[in-house]
This record gives structure tokens, sequence and C-alpha cells, in this order.
């Protein structure tokens, strides 16, 4: 731990890294689904379905287009940034404190995105911004969580079920991945043990926290149908 604290109070020597990790949090925060659906003519989409943000609850608008627009954005968040960091940084930082850099980003994007400012601290589930983050890690464990999703989802008819049952799994997904030398340790750093499963695990403990209401709704049987 105290190498790892270490390595924090390291990489934030570098001036430009608070810019970003502020910068990440902030788009993080944007609402694409709410600005999308009041530009195109529906209103607030909080006032609609679940009343959830989300790629899911724009596509009970019946846009479907817009519900594709939404789930590409909200990706986008983590992902575009996540990419843009590593093309600026990986020749400058060495490899423990770049990785460092992407669990901080990865973290402050989804925040960002589940509690944002411009929404006096409420937002999405962080479905789609995780899936950005699983996508930077490693895109087959990406996109077996996403299989993992439709099925549970469209068997259902509840994204919310299918999305609680994906981020359950996906870390048993990278762990089996990891260990089977499928995917490249990205996130081991020596002497400080963080492997990308760990941060997929925090991932989905936010998530799951962020779906209590759901849980709830899941167990009455009043939770809303895709």
């Amino acid at each position: 731990m105290t190498i790892f604290i270490d390595n924090v109070l390291e990489l934030f020597n570098y001036p430009s890294i608070l810019a970003f990790c502020i910068t990440s949090f902030i788009i993080g925060s944007i609402p694409f689904g709410l600005i999308v659906t009041k530009i195109s003519g529906y209103g607030d989409i909080r006032k609609i379905g679940s009343g959830n943000i989300g790629a899911t609850n724009v596509l009970r608008t019946g846009n479907k287009l817009l519900a594709l627009l939404t789930l590409f954005l909200d990706i986008s968040k983590s992902f575009a940034f996540l990419y843009f960091i590593k093309i600026n940084f990986m020749l400058l930082l060495e490899k423990e404190l770049l990785i460092i850099l992407y669990v901080i980003i990865s973290i402050l994007s989804l925040l960002g995105h589940m509690f944002s400012p411009f929404l006096l601290l409420k937002g999405g589930k962080g479905i789609a911004t995780s899936a950005g983050i699983l996508l930077f890690i490693n895109w087959i464990g990406a996109f077996i969580a996403l299989i993992v999703w439709l099925i549970v989802a469209l068997k259902y008819r509840t994204s919310s079920l299918g999305a609680l049952t994906a981020s359950f799994i996906a870390p048993v997904i990278f762990w089996f991945l990891y260990k089977i030398n499928f995917i490249e340790n990205l996130f081991y750093i020596p002497n400080i043990l963080i492997l990308e499963v760990y941060l997929i695990l925090i991932i989905t403990i936010l998530i799951w926290i962020k779906h209590i209401p759901n849980i709830k709704r899941l167990i009455s049987g009043s939770e809303s149908k895709i």
C-alpha cells in the first residue's frame, strides 16, 4: 500500500495529470442521454420510463437511432479518454505510473457518469461507461460480458437484470482470461499487485450500489421492462 501511495504522489508531480483527471470526471459527467433527447424534441428523459438517462431508457422514446447514439457517446466517455491518455503518456510515464493513471481515469469517468454535478450528483447506472473501460482493457472480455447482458436482458425483457448479471460475472470473465494468458496483464504492477480484475471488481460494486432501487423493484416484481 505504501508503494502504491508513493506512486500516486509521484504521478501527480506531473502538472498536467491533475488537469486530465478533472477533465475525465467532467466528460464522464456529461448526461448525453438527457441532451440528445431534449435536442431531438422528446423532452426530459428523466420523466420517461425508468427515469434513467441511459440508452435503455432513451430506447423507450421509440427512437432506436437516438438510443444507439446515447450508447455510443456513453461508451466513448471512458474508452476515448483512456485511449487519449495512452497515446499522450505512454512514452512519458513509466509503466507503473501509467497503469495507476488508467485506474484513476477509469474510476473518475465512471463516478462522473453516476454522480454528475450537472444533475445535482445524480446520474446514470454506469453500464455503458463501464463497457468503455472493459473495452479498453480487453475487447474479448467486454464482448463476453455484452453477450451475457444480451441473453439475460432479452430473456427476461429487463435491462437492469442483464446489467447486474453481466457486471457480477465480469470479474470472473477477466480473471479467467488473465489466468489462461489470453489477456495482456495490463494492470499488473510488481510489488503493488494491481490486476485489471480488481478495477473491474470496484466497477461491479459501484454498479450494484447504483442499482439498489432496481434490485428492490426486481424483488417486488415492479421493474420496468424493455
